[in-house]
């Protein structure tokens, strides 16, 4: 069983798939790629959010999944600034369908003020945290230990495999790297936008083995 935790094939959504024919083709590349079960993980920026269309158009690409053999749930990529307008005391409803696995990402500008706070109020609750692509946070590049403080905290740390598709000595590919040496890092996922996305992932999978 190989699975992918964050795809952007949900069609016409955000800035992944713009199109059914496109999030087919994205799903024969995962499956090209040895997936076999794929969370789809549409941005969730702000508070109001268009849950409905994003679950029509889900319904959609759903059936061309089974059809192929493939698994798919629909989760959510949850960008911090939203998951506060939202309320942290709804962020259930943003874990991946039937689980109580969320995904959140921080702003590329920096790891906001407070997130322990922020954290500590999601794992009371019972959520299992992800914390999308920490290779891309300026803290965790200065400071693996910030990393390593998320992790103590009960958050799994989730590399984008297109990280290896930057120079040997670019700051996303070395600090992901680092997480990875140091055991910090627990999933790799494509964080597919395009059919060529799944190509890094089957590349980075090699890099970062994980049992």
């Amino acid at each position: 069983m190989l699975v992918d935790r964050h795809c952007h094939l949900v069609p016409g959504v955000d800035d992944g798939s713009q199109s059914l024919q496109e999030s087919v083709a994205m799903l024969h590349a995962a499956q090209k790629a040895g997936i076999t079960h794929v969370i789809c993980t549409p941005h969730c920026k702000r508070s109001h959010f268009d849950k409905m269309l994003i679950e029509e158009r889900y319904g959609q690409v759903l059936p061309y999944a089974t059809a192929m053999g493939l698994h798919m749930a629909l989760g959510y990529e949850v960008h911090y600034d939203g998951l506060l307008a939202y309320g942290t005391d709804r962020a259930r409803d943003l874990c991946t369908r039937r689980t109580m696995n969320l995904l959140l990402e921080f702003s590329l500008r920096g790891i906001p003020f407070g997130y322990e706070q922020t954290l500590y109020d999601l794992t009371t609750q019972g959520i299992d945290v992800t914390i999308a692509h920490p290779e891309r946070y300026p803290e965790v590049q200065d400071d693996i230990g910030v990393a390593r403080n998320l992790v103590e905290m009960g958050c799994h740390l989730q590399l984008s495999a297109n990280c290896i598709a930057k120079g040997p000595f670019n700051p996303l590919r070395t600090t992901a790297s680092k997480l990875y040496k140091e055991g910090l890092v627990s999933y790799v996922a494509s964080d597919a936008h395009r059919v060529d996305d799944y190509a890094y992932f089957e590349q980075a999978l090699e890099r970062f083995p994980l049992s």
